[in-house]
């Protein structure tokens, strides 16, 4: 069985291939945010690297948020395209949790955290379960701070990671060290996490029609946000 799994949520564009229990293939690029003209390049690319075609995708699997709204609307715009046209099921996945499946071997809580700007982030706590990612904090917008005080009440062990990790680490490095950091190579978001977590949840039967394809934004578009504040006065 062939999984295709992409992920667009952020700045990084990744894409992976996977057939049963390896990983295939990988691309990422963690440079600029113009998803709308590098994802089906590096597409196309790691199919004919691989030698193989679309139609012999068996599944797509994307991270369906939360994220960046134009690179997650990109994301999702792609993999319906291609779920349509060859009748195929799509498996989303949760950004925040195949994010926190790059170091679930961890024996301390991992906590993705995804920039919302102004110190808001998004956010989960996610403890090892047999290798599933298993939430202790569902995920949800909150401020760094917030999440910190949470960690530090409930006297929680983490290791951080995402641009979010990268942007706050000035604040999170007042209460938190080194080691509570993960490792560059880990710390963004893979594609070939997220397809090894789809095979977890094609057997489970989580997979759905390209029109039942939901974005779990968790905010409201910042161009929604002002409008109704506007509105407001």
């Amino acid at each position: 069985m062939n999984i295709l799994a992409i992920d667009t949520s952020g700045i990084v564009a990744s894409v992976a291939i996977a057939n049963n229990d390896k990983i295939l293939g990988e691309i990422s690029l963690n440079y600029k945010q113009n998803h709308s003209v590098t994802i089906m390049p590096i597409i196309d690319n790691l199919l004919k690297m691989l030698e193989l075609d679309i139609k012999d995708m068996d599944y797509f699997a994307i991270s369906n948020g939360p994220g960046s709204f134009t690179g997650l609307r990109i994301g999702v715009a792609t993999i319906k395209a291609m779920a349509h046209a060859l009748n195929k099921k799509i498996i989303p996945i949760s950004t925040l949790e195949a994010m926190a499946y790059n170091i679930i071997d961890s024996n301390r809580y991992v906590v993705p955290i995804i920039d919302a700007k102004a110190e808001r982030i998004f956010t989960a706590i996610y403890e090892n379960k047999g290798g599933i990612p298993t939430p202790i904090l569902k995920q949800q917008a909150m401020t760094i701070t917030e999440l910190l005080d949470f960690i530090k009440s409930n006297d929680i062990e983490p290791i951080f990671l995402g641009d979010g990790a990268i942007a706050y680490r000035h604040i999170i490095e007042k209460d938190f060290k080194e080691q509570n950091f993960a490792p560059m190579s880990l710390n963004m978001q893979r594609a070939s996490s997220l397809a090894s977590l789809a095979f977890l949840y094609e057997k489970d039967g989580k997979y759905v029609d390209y029109n039942n394809l939901d974005i779990q934004y968790l905010r409201k578009p910042q161009a929604q946000r002002e409008l109704e504040e506007r509105e407001s006065i």
